[in-house]
This record gives C-alpha cells, structure tokens and sequence, in this order.
C-alpha cells in the first residue's frame, strides 16, 4: 500500500496563561498601529499671503464687527434727545435784545410821527403814480430782495398799499413775490442741494426742519409760509430738501394772504382816522397770533422728528466707517 499524504496541522495561538495576579485572560500581542498625533498648523494663508492666528483680533473680520454697530449718539445729539438747550452765551443775548428794542423803537415811532411819514412818503408815491409802468419798480425790487434773501420786504409790501391800495398793491407785491420765490427756489435747488443735504447731517435743528417738511407734505409746507419763518428761509429748506416744484408753487400761492396784511397796514397808514387804526391794530394782531400759532406746530413737530434725525445721523456716520472714513461728530 501507498503512504498516506501527510496532512499539515493546524497552528493554534498560544493558550492563555493564567496569573495569580491577574483575573482576566492574557493573549500574545501582536504589532500595533501607530496612531499619527494630529499636526497643527502655525500659520494660516489667505489669498496668497500668510498669516499669523495670533494675530486674528487685528483682522478685517474682528473690525468689521465692531463698526457694524451702529454708533452711539454723540453728546450733541443726547442733548437734543433729552430736551437739554445750550446756554446762551451773554453776546447771544446782547444781540437779541438790540433787535428787540429796535423793532419795539420802529413801532413806537411809526406811531407817533405816523403823519409825518406819509407826509415824507408823498413824492415817492406821487412819483410811481406819474411814470409809466411804475408798477414794475415794487416788483423789481421784491426780485432783487430775493437774491440773496435780504431784509425789506415787508416795507415795500406797506409802500404798495400806501401808493395803489388794498387791490392793485397786492397784485403787485403777489406778482413780485411768487417770481423771487420762484427763481429762490431753482437757485437753490441747482447749486445748493449738496450744500443742504450736508447740512442735514450736521446742524441738528435744520435737519430737524428738513425731515418734518419732507415728511409732512402740502400741509406743513403751508403751515411753515404761514409761521415766524421768513419765506425766503422756508423756500431755501424747500429746495434743498427735495421738495417738488408743483408742491413749492401752491405753498407760495396759499401763504399770499401773508402779504395781505402787510399791504393792509400800508393802506391804513394812508388813510387817517381812528377806524383805521383799529383795523391796522387788529389786522397785525391777527397776523401776530396766526404767526406764533403755527410756529409753535412746527416746533412740535420738529421735536417729534428728532429721534429719526438722529438715527439718520448715525447710520451716516456708520457708512462714513464702512467706507473707511472718519466719524464726525
């Protein structure tokens, strides 16, 4: 008989070896993977160049946050939040109480040298009456009293009802006051719209202004003609603030009556007699209280506004840091 093939036997791992001192069982070990230690990067890149992380609170990133806020308030405008008024200086009020008394000194003296004045005026009006087309002459003077917005206009407005009366005098002063207003407005709108728009963000109390009429409309800009404003004031606000031409043109037209009164005063100083005078003295009163009526409405509303003035302020100022400016206070 042949051999039978050898079979090759099994290799078993060694058995477990037990040990007094140990409970569990022990198996030969075999080589272990090494496992790598994770290896940190020093320096991080960006956009081809190299940066240190210690130095990432210096980073664009970091910055971005802090003026992403929008900034506080400056002193000024928590002022104006918390109805805190600058004290005026002794010049300030030394000035207001010279144009106090010299307006208190023109009334007085209207009164009392009242005939002599119409006296003293009497060739002037009887020199408009005789020249052709004298009329332009009160018109003309409104236009050039317009650029730039000069004193004088309620003088020549009392000039007209002296010489033409009550009708044709307001005819004339109505006709020369809507063309001033008119070329006031374009002049304004055309070289000082920057200059207003700058100005918003830096005088509080025009930027106040501004906002309640761009805001309010036909009404207030109605309003405004009729309050302590001067008309050549509320025109430049108009213009600068981006109101439209056809809303300027009824707020002028709607604050004529305005002019009425002062054209009444001069037909009252023309005629002579105690009625008179009580029609001047009541049309002036009218006039008077009508004029602080509406300007106490406008101060409210300008008090109103001014926490949307301010926020607006910030947020210029914050897009001044955006952009890589400086912030201004």
């Amino acid at each position: 008989m042949s051999a039978m093939p050898v079979m090759p036997q099994p290799t078993y791992a060694d058995k477990p070896t037990h040990s007094p001192t140990h409970s569990g069982p022990e198996y030969n070990q075999e080589p272990t993977l090494q496992v790598p230690q994770p290896i940190y990067a020093d320096k991080q890149t960006y956009s081809g160049h190299t940066q240190d992380p210690s130095s990432q609170s210096n980073s664009p990133e970091f910055n971005d946050r802090s003026i992403s806020r929008t900034p506080s308030p400056t002193p000024s405008e928590n002022d104006l939040l918390n109805g805190v008024r600058k004290q005026r200086s002794w010049q300030e009020w030394l000035r207001i109480g010279i144009v106090l008394v010299i307006v208190v000194v023109v009334i007085i003296l209207i009164e009392v040298f009242h005939d002599k004045i119409i006296a003293a005026l009497m060739p002037v009006t009887q020199w408009l009456h005789r020249i052709t087309a004298g009329w332009l002459i009160p018109i003309v003077v409104l236009i050039a009293l317009s650029f730039p917005p000069l004193f004088g206009h309620e003088i020549v407005a009392m000039l007209c009802g002296l010489v033409w009366g009550l009708g044709e005098g307001f005819g004339i002063v109505a006709a020369g006051t809507i063309i001033g207003e008119i070329c006031t407005f374009y002049a304004f709108k055309s070289c000082l719209s920057r200059r207003g728009a700058k100005l918003e963000l830096t005088s509080l109390s025009y930027g106040t202004l501004a906002r309640v009429v761009r805001d309010g409309g036909v009404r207030i800009a109605i309003i405004a003609r009729f309050s302590a404003l001067p008309s050549h004031f509320t025109t430049a606000v108009f213009a600068t603030c981006g109101m439209p031409f056809w809303m300027f043109l009824v707020s002028a037209v709607a604050g004529l009556p305005k002019q009425v009164a002062l054209v009444y005063i001069g037909v009252a100083l023309a005629e002579s007699g105690s009625k008179s005078n009580k029609v001047q003295k009541g049309v002036t009163a009218a006039t008077v209280v009508i004029t602080v009526l509406a300007m106490i409405y406008i101060r409210r509303l300008m008090f109103k506004a001014r926490p949307e003035v301010v926020y607006s302020r910030r947020k210029a100022r914050q897009a001044k840091l955006l952009e890589g400016g400086t912030e201004q206070v």
